[in-house]
């Protein structure tokens, strides 16, 4: 690959149209097509693209339905919230990739989700990044969000090799962990500021791992001086692996168990169906919110 960073961008986006047109059309884009992409396109870089293609049709087995991205759409757009929200000032010593793959139907739920993960009033840019890295890993791992890196391959190279690389820590697998029997407590502060308000609540629970490691984690509001603010869920190491937290996550967490279970998540309280806005609650509402607490 040439190291002129126009010329790359042609070569580059060469990939990217004869991945769009093998993976999605099920044909080869004809060499008309590919020199008005990259004006460099021949039968050398012919058999580059085919040899991309093919170990990237391999990585996806029988999944399509793809936005292929590099200067517009989705990979701008997650550049974008990691330099502005993340502190990533170069993208290359963050994530290399050059292409960015995101399955059309998912996109906007994707772009949502990336967004409320990074805009968590009061969290660091390093745990934002922690988050959004947590996150892109996840939808690597479902192949609705796919980051392509290039490399240059030999000529004497018949097949070109696929990595899945950054994605499991150097462990290759998650640590196993369980909830702590009987440490699941439910806590609702009532009154202790203003009668009949809730001034907070909080899920606690503990958990240990599997080599004998120990966290607790509380779910709440941490700032109690906005209304209706977004719960989150901070973890922190106890015993002897005691020390700084281990940083707070959003409740967007919990979205994918949900849907298996076929509920879903209200992004904060203020959206929720049957929570009226501040001031504006009826009888009714008070009833259903009596129930809710009752049952």
């Amino acid at each position: 690959m040439a190291t002129d960073a126009k010329e790359t961008a042609k070569q580059e986006n060469g990939s990217r149209f004869f991945f769009e047109s093998v993976i999605e059309k099920g044909k080869e884009p004809s060499d008309e097509e590919m020199k008005k992409i990259y004006d460099g396109y021949g039968p050398e870089w012919k058999t580059t693209y085919r040899k991309q293609t093919e170990a990237l049709k391999k990585f996806l087995g029988s999944s399509k339905g793809y936005e292929y991205s590099r200067d517009s759409g989705i990979m701008p757009y997650i550049e974008g919230i990691a330099k502005k929200e993340c502190g990533v000032s170069v993208k290359d010593r963050w994530n290399p990739m050059d292409i960015v793959l995101v399955k059309k139907s998912q996109r906007r739920v994707i772009e949502g989700t990336i967004r409320e993960l990074t805009n968590i009033p009061g969290m660091s840019s390093d745990a934002k990044l922690t988050l959004l890295n947590a996150y892109m890993r996840e939808a690597l791992d479902e192949k609705v969000l796919v980051g392509v890196s290039l490399k240059a391959i030999a000529a004497k190279k018949k097949t070109a090799s696929v990595e899945v690389a950054n994605a499991r820590g150097k462990s290759g697998q998650p640590e196993e962990i369980n909830v702590v029997d009987k440490s699941l407590k439910c806590d609702l502060t009532l009154g202790k500021k203003k009668n009949y308000l809730f001034d907070t609540g909080e899920l606690g629970f503990d958990m240990e791992t599997k080599k004998g490691g120990k966290i607790h984690g509380q779910s709440r509001n941490f700032q109690y001086s906005k209304e209706r603010n977004l719960v989150q869920t901070d973890l922190t190491p106890k015993g002897k692996d005691a020390g700084a937290k281990l940083g707070k996550v959003s409740s967007v967490a919990l979205d994918k168990f949900l849907s298996s279970v076929g509920l879903s998540r209200p992004t904060s309280a203020a959206k929720h169906p049957n929570i009226p806005p501040v001031g504006k609650w009826n009888d009714s509402d008070k009833n259903i919110g009596l129930d809710y607490i009752i049952n």
